[in-house]
This record gives structure tokens, C-alpha cells and sequence, in this order.
């Protein structure tokens, strides 16, 4: 059974491994040094903070997955990037444990805890070949709102949390 917990500062060399497999794709997993340097991907991890809420899912006690947001500047936008004060989610499962429901309930999960800590949009960015994630997104409120490149960019808004939340 999966649970999950808020992250801390703690799991960031977690949050790494797995944001690694996500942001490699089909090409296979990105160095963590790479992950790391590429100011693209960097910006993901460096200088996220609890307060931006993050989760990690659990299996057993195990640690499988994590979705936290990023509060990213325009002058630093990442692939999702909507406006700023827009929060950009990022979600990724261990490759031993996809296809077992883990990201969804990570995803309503972090979504859960965006709106009880009062954030009430948040954006992401999925690669045009992840139709199934798409479909998954869409379920749980998001929108598609703009095409880059190969990615397609989607926003969620909390309408529970009302016209000012």
C-alpha cells in the first residue's frame, strides 16, 4: 500500500535520482552530475524548500517517487513555465515502479496538498509522446495551454479555492 509524507531536505539526493530517470525519457536515465549542471533541469532542484510543498510516495517505507513545485522566475522559466507566482510541478516515479497506479496518487496527492496550503494554479510540461500522462493530467483538472517544441505545457486551477485563493 502507498502512502506518502512531505519531503524535506533530506530527500533531495532522492528527488535527484528520480527527477534523473524522468527528465532522460526514452533516452534513459541523465547523469546525476548533469542533473546537477544543466542549468535546464538544475533549476528544478536548486533552491527548493519545503515551504513549496513536495511529497514522497511511499511503498513499504520505501521511497518510490516524489512530486514537489518550483517556483520558478521568468528570467529562469522552466518547461512548464505559465506566468510567474504560477507553480510548476514536477512528479517522478522509480522505473521498478511504474504502471502501478504510483503516479496518479502522487499527483492527487501533491494537488491535495498544493490546495490545503493555498496555492491554487499549478503548471507542468509533458513531452508530446506521453499521451497516457496527458490523459492522466486532464483527469485531475489540467488544461493544455500552450505547445513548446515537443513539449506540451498544462495548467491546473483550483476552482475549491475560489476567485482570489
Amino acid at each position: 500500500m502507498a502512502t506518502t509524507r512531505r519531503a524535506t531536505p533530506a530527500d533531495l539526493p532522492f528527488m535527484v535520482h528520480v527527477l534523473r530517470h524522468a527528465a532522460g525519457g526514452t533516452s534513459g536515465p541523465l547523469d546525476v552530475e548533469e542533473c546537477r549542471t544543466n542549468p535546464a533541469i538544475a533549476h528544478y532542484i536548486d533552491g527548493w524548500t519545503p515551504d513549496q510543498v513536495g511529497l514522497i510516495c511511499l511503498v513499504d517505507d520505501t521511497p518510490v517517487g516524489a512530486a514537489w513545485v518550483r517556483n520558478l522566475p521568468a528570467s529562469d522559466p522552466g518547461y512548464g513555465f505559465v506566468a510567474p507566482g504560477i507553480p510548476e510541478l514536477v512528479i517522478a516515479i522509480s522505473p521498478h515502479h511504474r504502471e502501478q497506479g504510483l503516479g496518479g496518487y502522487l499527483l492527487e496527492s501533491l494537488l491535495g496538498t498544493c490546495s490545503a496550503n493555498g496555492i491554487k494554479s499549478v503548471s507542468l510540461s509533458v513531452g508530446v509522446g506521453v499521451g497516457w500522462l496527458v490523459r492522466v493530467c486532464r483527469r485531475v483538472g489540467f488544461v493544455v495551454v500552450s505547445y513548446r517544441g515537443r513539449r506540451v505545457v498544462m495548467l491546473r486551477v483550483d476552482q475549491t479555492l475560489g476567485c482570489c485563493g
